[in-house]
């Protein structure tokens, strides 16, 4: 019977032992360090309509640059990769998407302006330049 309360006390000990003195407890030093992987939020980003099914991309900030076609893959998305990265834009509202192909991690999610003329036959699109439309 006192082996029980020795064990139970010795229990109870080691339990607010620490707490008590925090000194005998193990200190740890928890820091964390936010990685920014975009300098800026918002890469320069230049869109051009190839056909009805493809857009001509090309992505600038910093050292990164996508310079690739991305085709349709649904109603609204198109998608396109290079060595290093996985890019998914929505011409409609101008959301894209860019992830690492190695790891998927996403690199950039932003905005621009949603691009005019998706869908249609380049052939047949006028130039606001020369014309109006």
């Amino acid at each position: 019977m006192n082996y029980l309360k020795l064990v139970f006390s010795t229990g109870i000990l080691s339990i607010v032992l620490p707490c008590s003195f925090p000194g005998i407890a193990q200190e740890v030093d928890v820091t964390i360090t936010t990685i920014e992987i975009a300098q800026n939020r918002e890469p320069e980003t230049y869109v051009k309509v190839q056909d009805m099914n493809s857009l001509v991309m090309q992505i600038n900030e910093g050292k990164y640059q996508f310079r690739g076609i991305l085709r349709r893959i649904g109603s609204k998305e198109f998608i396109g990769n290079d060595r290093q990265s996985r890019v998914v834009f929505n011409p409609y509202d101008g959301h894209i998407m860019v992830f690492s192909v190695a790891t998927g991690t996403e690199f950039y999610n932003y905005y621009i302006d949603p691009v005019s003329g998706v869908g249609e036959d380049p052939d047949t699109m006028c130039d606001p330049e020369t014309e109006p439309c």
